[in-house]
């Protein structure tokens, strides 16, 4: 899973999420009375966001005009964050990671990650 870009990273969690049943009852649970979540990630390769809606995750393509989350940094950053290799902490500590937003979902998204990886 290390050679994995960001996006390719996303679209294996999603898919993962979107056929755990705790996943799903985790994304429900996270979008609540809203109509959905949307976090940006934005690196030197790629731009994508994720729409989480309706116990489902998507991977789209592009800027979303106004996102809950953004996360900012290198594809190498952002992999190994998401991967467990780097900290968050860390990350933003030493500037590699910027994150811009209602950061608190971010803690969601790794819960959600941290399942669906554990169920497999």
């Amino acid at each position: 899973m290390s050679s994995l870009s960001p996006k390719k990273l996303f679209k294996e969690i999603a898919e993962k999420a979107n056929s755990s049943s705790e996943g799903k009852r985790i994304m429900k649970e996270w979008v609540g009375p809203y109509d959905g979540k949307i976090i940006q990630f934005e690196t030197d390769t790629e731009k994508f966001y994720l729409v989480v809606r309706d116990g489902k995750m998507k991977v789209r393509d592009g800027e979303y005009p106004s996102p809950d989350l953004t996360f900012r940094g290198s594809s190498q950053v952002i992999s190994e964050v998401f991967t467990g290799k780097k900290s968050v902490g860390d990350a933003m500590k030493s500037w590699d990671l910027l994150l811009m937003g209602a950061g608190h979902e971010g803690f969601i998204l790794g819960r959600l990650i941290t399942t669906v990886f554990l169920e497999a």
